[in-house]
């Protein structure tokens, strides 16, 4: 079939995970080393992106070169490679998009096949003399592949609802802001805000909120991780919902 979307998971010779796929026509590979730690944060990013907590984030580290950004745009995952040229730091772009449904499955089939291929070897369970905490099937690697395979397959694709441009002296104005969370009993709206080229290539996450008569503000707080945000804006919610967050956000 020509959508059919094919991949390979496997640990190569130095204990490294490779993950090949394909699909429409494209073909791309992942390269994680510190595997016990990179490959379950690799399948935590996924799964916000899939469940709409986040429509952007990006994959830099964990001793290798390439850096990879993921966007979700409508049911589509666009992952673009940052790699520099040999001798020359230049940096090279190279941009893929994928059905973002047939990607995922396509990986959880292909964790699970490789999964199942150490069982049959004997390999899995782990020797009791086997340091589990540093191992490519650690118990954080599987309980991250089992939530995320469980949930890629009983529900659907959650895209976040883009809000509209909104015009004033903000922080971030030329950034998409994405909808997370609303205080029914207040009525106030809170935005995460991130672009992870433009706020000094770190990634950085901001919280802004508004409501009826209040123009949008952005908190003071500036977030090095998405879930950080994510908490913050769901105990403001709380906080209001309970009657003293207008205190908190100063209104």
């Amino acid at each position: 079939m020509e959508n059919q979307y094919k991949c390979i998971y496997d640990i190569d010779k130095y204990r490294d995970a490779r993950i090949k796929i394909n699909g429409d026509g494209q073909e791309l590979e992942f390269t994680f080393m510190v595997t016990f730690v990179s490959v379950p944060h690799f399948f935590h990013i996924l799964l916000q992106l899939w469940t709409g907590k986040v429509n952007k984030a990006e994959i830099n580290g964990y001793g290798f070169a390439v850096t990879y950004y993921l966007t979700v745009e409508e049911k589509n995952l666009c992952v673009e490679t940052l790699t520099f040229g040999n001798g020359a730091y230049k940096p090279i772009f190279t941009n893929y998009k994928f059905d973002f449904e047939r990607f995922a499955k396509a990986l959880a089939k292909a964790f699970f096949d490789y999964f199942q291929e150490q069982k049959n070897k004997g390999l899995y369970p782990l020797p009791l003399e086997v340091d589990e905490y540093c191992h490519h099937l650690s118990n954080k690697v599987i309980e991250n592949y089992e939530k995320f395979s469980t949930i890629i397959n009983e529900s659907e694709l959650n895209m976040i609802r883009p809000v509209e441009e909104r015009k004033g002296n903000t922080l971030l104005d030329d950034v998409l802001a994405t909808y997370l969370l609303k205080s029914e009993k207040e009525g106030i709206e809170f935005l995460l805000k991130n672009d992870y080229k433009k706020v000094n290539g770190l990634g950085y996450y901001v919280v802004s909120f508004h409501g009826e008569g209040l123009e949008e503000t952005v908190l003071q707080t500036v977030f090095d991780d998405s879930n950080d945000a994510v908490n913050c804006m769901e105990l403001l919610v709380q906080s209001l919902d309970n009657g003293c967050g207008r205190d908190i956000l100063g209104i």
